[in-house]
Protein backbone atom coordinates (compact mmCIF):
# COMPACT_ATOMS: atom_id res chain seq x y z
CA UNK A 1 0.00 0.00 0.00
CA UNK A 2 2.66 2.54 1.04
CA UNK A 3 6.07 3.48 -0.33
CA UNK A 4 7.99 5.88 1.93
CA UNK A 5 10.48 7.78 -0.25
CA UNK A 6 13.46 9.62 1.22
CA UNK A 7 16.00 11.55 -0.90
CA UNK A 8 19.37 11.76 0.86
CA UNK A 9 22.11 14.33 0.40
CA UNK A 10 24.81 14.83 3.02
CA UNK A 11 22.37 13.91 5.81
CA UNK A 12 22.18 10.78 7.95
CA UNK A 13 18.73 9.31 7.30
CA UNK A 14 19.05 6.39 9.75
CA UNK A 15 17.36 8.21 12.65
CA UNK A 16 14.31 8.94 10.50
CA UNK A 17 14.15 5.41 9.08
CA UNK A 18 14.44 3.77 12.51
CA UNK A 19 11.67 6.03 13.79
CA UNK A 20 9.43 5.16 10.83
CA UNK A 21 9.97 1.43 11.29
CA UNK A 22 8.53 1.76 14.79
CA UNK A 23 5.41 3.36 13.32
CA UNK A 24 4.98 1.02 10.35
CA UNK A 25 3.59 -2.46 10.87
CA UNK A 26 2.70 -5.48 8.81
CA UNK A 27 -1.01 -4.63 8.86
CA UNK A 28 -0.33 -2.71 5.64
CA UNK A 29 2.21 -3.60 2.93
CA UNK A 30 5.03 -1.04 2.94
CA UNK A 31 8.56 -0.24 1.86
CA UNK A 32 11.05 2.47 2.76
CA UNK A 33 13.37 3.57 -0.05
CA UNK A 34 16.31 5.92 0.47
CA UNK A 35 18.50 7.09 -2.40
CA UNK A 36 21.72 8.95 -1.68
CA UNK A 37 22.05 11.57 -4.42
CA UNK A 38 25.87 11.43 -4.63
CA UNK A 39 26.57 12.91 -1.20
CA UNK A 40 29.87 14.72 -0.94
CA UNK A 41 30.49 13.48 2.61
CA UNK A 42 30.77 9.87 3.76
CA UNK A 43 27.55 8.57 5.30
CA UNK A 44 28.09 5.27 7.11
CA UNK A 45 24.52 4.75 8.20
CA UNK A 46 23.14 2.03 5.96
CA UNK A 47 24.09 -1.20 7.70
CA UNK A 48 21.62 -1.02 10.56
CA UNK A 49 18.57 0.18 8.63
CA UNK A 50 19.02 -2.20 5.69
CA UNK A 51 18.86 -5.22 7.97
CA UNK A 52 15.12 -4.71 7.77
CA UNK A 53 13.72 -6.43 4.68
CA UNK A 54 11.36 -3.53 4.04
CA UNK A 55 14.19 -1.00 3.66
CA UNK A 56 16.07 -0.33 0.42
CA UNK A 57 19.08 2.00 0.36
CA UNK A 58 20.62 2.99 -2.97
CA UNK A 59 23.34 5.41 -4.00
CA UNK A 60 23.71 7.59 -7.07
CA UNK A 61 27.25 8.13 -8.33
CA UNK A 62 26.26 11.40 -10.02
CA UNK A 63 24.01 14.05 -8.53
CA UNK A 64 20.55 14.17 -10.14
CA UNK A 65 19.18 17.16 -8.28
CA UNK A 66 16.17 17.73 -6.03
CA UNK A 67 13.45 16.92 -8.56
CA UNK A 68 14.96 14.03 -10.51
CA UNK A 69 16.01 12.15 -7.38
CA UNK A 70 12.39 12.11 -6.21
CA UNK A 71 11.23 10.97 -9.65
CA UNK A 72 13.78 8.15 -9.44
CA UNK A 73 12.51 7.17 -5.99
CA UNK A 74 9.04 6.75 -7.49
CA UNK A 75 10.44 4.64 -10.34
CA UNK A 76 12.05 2.32 -7.79
CA UNK A 77 8.89 2.01 -5.69
CA UNK A 78 6.02 -0.45 -6.06
CA UNK A 79 3.04 0.63 -3.94
CA UNK A 80 0.15 2.93 -4.94
CA UNK A 81 0.60 5.53 -2.20
CA UNK A 82 3.83 7.56 -2.14
CA UNK A 83 4.93 9.33 1.04
CA UNK A 84 7.72 11.84 0.43
CA UNK A 85 9.81 12.76 3.48
CA UNK A 86 13.03 14.74 3.74
CA UNK A 87 15.95 13.00 5.43
CA UNK A 88 16.31 15.76 8.05
CA UNK A 89 12.81 15.34 9.48
CA UNK A 90 11.11 13.33 12.23
CA UNK A 91 7.39 12.61 12.67
CA UNK A 92 5.76 14.49 15.52
CA UNK A 93 2.99 11.97 16.21
CA UNK A 94 3.41 8.38 17.35
CA UNK A 95 0.49 7.52 15.04
CA UNK A 96 2.05 9.39 12.09
CA UNK A 97 1.55 6.58 9.56
CA UNK A 98 -1.90 5.66 10.83
CA UNK A 99 -2.93 9.30 10.55
CA UNK A 100 -2.20 9.21 6.81
CA UNK A 101 -3.98 5.85 6.42
CA UNK A 102 -7.03 7.33 8.14
CA UNK A 103 -6.87 10.45 5.94
CA UNK A 104 -7.03 8.29 2.82
CA UNK A 105 -10.13 6.51 4.11
CA UNK A 106 -11.86 9.62 5.42
CA UNK A 107 -11.20 11.75 2.30
CA UNK A 108 -11.91 9.56 -0.75
CA UNK A 109 -12.11 12.63 -3.03
CA UNK A 110 -8.46 13.54 -2.35
CA UNK A 111 -5.30 11.90 -3.67
CA UNK A 112 -2.77 14.43 -2.28
CA UNK A 113 -2.18 15.17 1.41
CA UNK A 114 0.22 17.47 3.22
CA UNK A 115 0.75 16.96 6.94
CA UNK A 116 2.59 20.16 7.86
CA UNK A 117 5.90 21.17 9.45
CA UNK A 118 6.88 22.14 12.98
CA UNK A 119 10.07 23.32 14.65
CA UNK A 120 11.46 22.40 18.08
CA UNK A 121 12.86 25.12 20.32
CA UNK A 122 15.69 22.81 21.42
CA UNK A 123 16.99 22.80 17.82
CA UNK A 124 17.59 26.55 18.03
CA UNK A 125 21.17 27.61 18.71
CA UNK A 126 23.39 30.68 18.40
CA UNK A 127 24.19 30.02 14.75
CA UNK A 128 20.77 29.26 13.21
CA UNK A 129 18.36 31.97 14.40
CA UNK A 130 17.48 33.08 10.87
CA UNK A 131 16.51 29.64 9.54
CA UNK A 132 14.63 28.82 12.73
CA UNK A 133 12.59 32.03 12.75
CA UNK A 134 11.89 31.74 9.01
CA UNK A 135 10.60 28.21 9.52
CA UNK A 136 8.45 29.18 12.48
CA UNK A 137 6.91 32.20 10.75
CA UNK A 138 6.62 31.02 7.14
CA UNK A 139 6.40 27.21 7.21
CA UNK A 140 4.90 26.13 10.53
CA UNK A 141 1.28 26.98 9.77
CA UNK A 142 -1.99 25.62 11.14
CA UNK A 143 -4.22 23.32 9.10
CA UNK A 144 -6.82 26.08 8.87
CA UNK A 145 -4.33 28.57 7.43
CA UNK A 146 -2.85 26.04 5.01
CA UNK A 147 -6.25 24.99 3.68
CA UNK A 148 -7.03 28.61 2.72
CA UNK A 149 -4.37 28.41 0.00
CA UNK A 150 -3.83 24.64 -0.33
CA UNK A 151 -1.58 24.69 -3.40
CA UNK A 152 0.62 27.48 -2.05
CA UNK A 153 1.23 25.76 1.30
CA UNK A 154 2.42 22.32 0.20
CA UNK A 155 6.04 21.21 0.64
CA UNK A 156 7.57 17.95 -0.53
CA UNK A 157 9.13 17.33 2.88
CA UNK A 158 5.91 15.69 4.13
CA UNK A 159 3.57 14.93 1.24
CA UNK A 160 1.48 11.85 0.46
CA UNK A 161 0.35 11.44 -3.16
CA UNK A 162 -1.23 8.63 -5.10
CA UNK A 163 0.92 7.08 -7.81
CA UNK A 164 -1.74 7.65 -10.49
CA UNK A 165 -1.47 11.41 -9.90
CA UNK A 166 2.32 11.52 -9.70
CA UNK A 167 2.68 9.63 -12.97
CA UNK A 168 0.70 12.41 -14.67
CA UNK A 169 2.41 15.30 -12.87
CA UNK A 170 6.02 14.49 -12.03
CA UNK A 171 8.52 16.88 -10.53
CA UNK A 172 10.09 19.00 -13.24
CA UNK A 173 13.56 17.51 -13.97
CA UNK A 174 14.89 20.88 -15.14
CA UNK A 175 14.96 21.98 -11.49
CA UNK A 176 18.30 20.74 -10.19
CA UNK A 177 19.39 23.54 -7.89
CA UNK A 178 18.00 24.36 -4.45
CA UNK A 179 14.59 26.01 -4.30
CA UNK A 180 11.06 26.12 -5.73
CA UNK A 181 10.59 22.52 -6.92
CA UNK A 182 7.70 22.32 -4.43
CA UNK A 183 6.01 25.42 -5.86
CA UNK A 184 6.35 24.26 -9.47
CA UNK A 185 5.02 20.78 -8.65
CA UNK A 186 2.12 22.21 -6.66
CA UNK A 187 1.19 24.65 -9.43
CA UNK A 188 1.36 21.87 -12.02
CA UNK A 189 -1.08 19.88 -9.87
CA UNK A 190 -3.33 22.94 -9.65
CA UNK A 191 -3.34 23.39 -13.44
CA UNK A 192 -4.43 19.76 -13.84
CA UNK A 193 -7.27 20.27 -11.37
CA UNK A 194 -5.89 18.05 -8.58
CA UNK A 195 -6.83 19.11 -5.06
CA UNK A 196 -4.51 19.11 -2.04
CA UNK A 197 -5.90 18.20 1.38
CA UNK A 198 -4.05 19.61 4.39
CA UNK A 199 -4.20 17.59 7.61
CA UNK A 200 -2.71 17.87 11.10
CA UNK A 201 0.11 15.32 10.81
CA UNK A 202 3.35 17.29 11.00
CA UNK A 203 7.01 16.44 10.93
CA UNK A 204 9.76 18.27 12.78
CA UNK A 205 12.33 19.87 10.52
CA UNK A 206 15.46 18.94 12.47
CA UNK A 207 18.16 19.93 9.97
CA UNK A 208 18.18 23.66 10.63
CA UNK A 209 21.11 25.19 8.76
CA UNK A 210 23.37 27.84 10.19
CA UNK A 211 22.67 31.43 9.15
CA UNK A 212 25.62 31.47 6.72
CA UNK A 213 24.55 28.28 4.96
CA UNK A 214 20.91 29.36 4.83
CA UNK A 215 21.82 32.73 3.33
CA UNK A 216 23.96 31.03 0.70
CA UNK A 217 21.16 28.60 -0.14
CA UNK A 218 18.74 31.54 -0.26
CA UNK A 219 20.87 33.20 -2.95
CA UNK A 220 20.83 29.97 -4.96
CA UNK A 221 17.04 29.82 -4.57
CA UNK A 222 16.67 33.41 -5.82
CA UNK A 223 18.90 32.63 -8.83
CA UNK A 224 16.77 29.55 -9.48
CA UNK A 225 13.59 31.61 -9.13
CA UNK A 226 14.65 34.07 -11.83
CA UNK A 227 15.77 31.28 -14.13
CA UNK A 228 12.51 29.33 -13.73
CA UNK A 229 10.47 32.47 -14.37
CA UNK A 230 12.43 33.33 -17.52
CA UNK A 231 11.98 29.76 -18.77
CA UNK A 232 8.21 30.05 -18.20
CA UNK A 233 8.23 27.18 -15.70
CA UNK A 234 7.26 29.10 -12.56
CA UNK A 235 4.15 31.29 -12.53
CA UNK A 236 4.42 34.53 -10.51
CA UNK A 237 1.07 33.69 -8.89
CA UNK A 238 2.76 31.07 -6.72
CA UNK A 239 5.63 33.22 -5.43
CA UNK A 240 5.20 36.47 -3.50
CA UNK A 241 8.80 37.55 -4.02
CA UNK A 242 8.45 37.31 -7.78
CA UNK A 243 5.06 39.04 -7.69
CA UNK A 244 6.51 41.95 -5.75
CA UNK A 245 9.49 42.24 -8.09
CA UNK A 246 7.24 42.35 -11.18
CA UNK A 247 4.93 44.93 -9.57
CA UNK A 248 7.83 47.26 -8.74
CA UNK A 249 9.80 46.84 -11.97
CA UNK A 250 7.71 49.20 -14.19
CA UNK A 251 8.34 52.07 -11.76
CA UNK A 252 12.12 51.71 -11.79
CA UNK A 253 12.19 50.70 -8.12
CA UNK A 254 14.01 47.44 -8.85
CA UNK A 255 16.90 49.42 -10.35
CA UNK A 256 17.24 51.26 -7.05
CA UNK A 257 17.07 47.97 -5.14
CA UNK A 258 19.74 46.51 -7.43
CA UNK A 259 22.13 49.34 -6.56
CA UNK A 260 21.20 49.00 -2.90
CA UNK A 261 22.21 45.35 -2.90
CA UNK A 262 25.44 46.08 -4.76
CA UNK A 263 26.56 48.57 -2.12
CA UNK A 264 24.87 47.28 1.05
CA UNK A 265 24.32 43.56 0.49
CA UNK A 266 27.04 42.53 2.94
CA UNK A 267 25.62 44.80 5.63
CA UNK A 268 22.15 43.28 5.11
CA UNK A 269 23.58 39.80 5.65
CA UNK A 270 25.51 40.86 8.75
CA UNK A 271 22.30 42.19 10.29
CA UNK A 272 20.57 38.89 9.52
CA UNK A 273 23.17 37.06 11.59
CA UNK A 274 21.92 38.75 14.75
CA UNK A 275 19.98 36.93 17.47
CA UNK A 276 16.56 38.30 16.49
CA UNK A 277 16.76 38.69 12.71
CA UNK A 278 14.10 40.71 10.92
CA UNK A 279 12.20 38.70 8.32
CA UNK A 280 11.25 41.99 6.69
CA UNK A 281 14.96 42.68 6.20
CA UNK A 282 15.40 39.12 4.95
CA UNK A 283 12.66 39.71 2.35
CA UNK A 284 14.25 43.03 1.35
CA UNK A 285 17.60 41.31 0.96
CA UNK A 286 16.06 38.67 -1.32
CA UNK A 287 14.16 41.26 -3.34
CA UNK A 288 17.29 43.40 -3.73
CA UNK A 289 19.34 40.38 -4.79
CA UNK A 290 16.67 39.37 -7.33
CA UNK A 291 16.73 42.93 -8.69
CA UNK A 292 20.53 42.86 -8.84
CA UNK A 293 20.53 39.58 -10.78
CA UNK A 294 17.89 40.75 -13.23
CA UNK A 295 19.43 44.14 -14.04
CA UNK A 296 22.99 42.77 -14.16
CA UNK A 297 21.89 40.20 -16.72
CA UNK A 298 19.94 42.79 -18.69
CA UNK A 299 22.97 45.11 -18.73
CA UNK A 300 25.22 42.35 -20.07
CA UNK A 301 22.77 41.60 -22.88
CA UNK A 302 22.39 45.25 -23.94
Amino acid sequence: MLSVLIPVYNIDCSVLVEDLLLKLNDQIPYEVICIDDASTIQLNNTAKITRNAHVIHLRQETNLGRSSIRNLLVEKSKYPWLLFLDADTLPVRTDFIQKYVDAIQINPDFNIFFGGIQYRSNDLNDSNHLRYHYGMERESNSVEKRNKTPHLSMLMSNTLVHRSIFEKVKLNPIIKKYGHEDAVFSYDLYKKGYKVKHIDNPIYHTGIESNDIFLEKTKIAVENLLNLYELGILNPKVNKLLQTFLQLKPYGITKVLSKLYKHLGDKFENKLNEENPSLFLFDMCRLSYLSFLYHSKKQKLS
